[in-house]
């Protein structure tokens, strides 16, 4: 493909319906991007579940590192509480674990399943003399502030956000430049973008859904094509997007749902895969979701900032 530029930015891959495949998107488009584009590229994991962290380290690597609070949550706790000469970027790591292609261009800021006791503790900085809303608000804005310093060292930043509102994902809404929303092809699934617009309204003053929205990925549609539950599920999307057509902004092509991308996130092997190997018979889907991404973000983020090129969203206490 040719190459495409865009600015440097912070995209959140969220939808709060567990199961839609937020993490498989984020890591295989993170591939994607480094082996097409030779972006550097991070993927900050604030999921408690951590799936992203044992894709890309292995299970026994993350767990060393969580014994040794090298993970983002205890990274952020340290900053906040002011420990001198400390970056968030000093708890990133190398991807071990990704394809060929993105050795040395991936990295990753690991997550851990203590972040919603970290949350609390975060918390308690910034409550003395206000109140739990206000102090909640104020934290939130600090963290964004501290993601939105990691721009410097990359070159695009994939928050792989948990389902439902946290500190941290509360934190990627604020940081973020524009948004993916990998959903299933089902009513309950869009149905969640409702929650979803209502947050970013309330923590992005003047910014609403449409605003940052880059695209809506599909996941797991049936893979056989010509099959009675791959046509029901097609014709259950076209359905919901004569309903909300243009809003949703689809990333095409879908993501079918196959044995290679069920596994993506559980790597048994030890790393240097490379990416034609890992995706298998997805591959070719992939590589042409990057280059729609890739496409998708040129126009994107050029349109929000037509004179000024990688300028950053304001980060507020709203």
């Amino acid at each position: 493909m040719a190459r495409t530029e865009f600015s440097k930015c912070i995209i959140a891959t969220i939808n709060f319906k567990g199961g839609t495949g937020k993490t498989t998107v984020a890591i295989a488009l993170a591939e994607g991007l480094c082996r097409l584009l030779r972006k550097r590229v991070l993927i900050m994991d604030c999921d408690f579940q951590c799936s992203a962290s044992i894709a890309l380290l292995g299970r026994n690597a993350l767990n060393h590192l969580i014994a040794m609070n090298a993970t983002l949550d205890c990274q952020l706790e340290r900053q906040i509480d002011g420990v001198g000469g400390l970056q968030l970027s000093d708890a990133v790591v190398d991807a071990r674990l990704c394809v060929k292609e993105a050795s040395q261009l991936m990295f990753l800021l690991p997550g851990n399943p203590d972040m919603p006791r970290r949350e609390r503790q975060i918390l308690t900085s910034f409550l003395p003399g206000r109140d739990i809303h206000s102090a909640y608000q104020r934290a939130s804005t600090k963290i964004a502030e501290l993601y939105r310093s990691l721009l410097a060292e990359y070159d695009l930043i994939f928050v792989d956000c948990p389902p439902g509102l946290t500190l941290f994902s509360e934190a990627a809404l604020k940081a973020a430049d524009g948004l993916i929303i990998p959903t299933l092809p089902n009513e309950i699934s869009f149905a969640a973008l409702d929650h979803l617009r209502n947050e970013i309204a309330r923590t992005r003053s003047g910014r609403t859904l449409e605003d940052m929205l880059v695209g809506t990925v599909i996941s797991k549609l049936s893979e056989r094509g010509g099959g009675a539950h791959h046509s029901s599920q097609s014709a259950s999307i076209e359905r919901l997007l004569d309903r909300v057509a243009p809003g949703f902004r689809i990333l095409k092509p879908y993501l079918p749902y196959c044995r290679e991308l069920e596994a993506m996130t559980w790597r048994a092997d030890k790393g240097g895969v490379d990416f034609a190997h890992r995706y298998g018979q997805s591959a070719a889907l992939i590589e042409q979701l990057t280059e729609a991404l890739a496409d998708r973000c040129r126009t994107f983020f050029a349109a929000c900032h037509p004179k000024a090129k990688g300028r950053s969203p304001q980060v507020s206490n709203a």
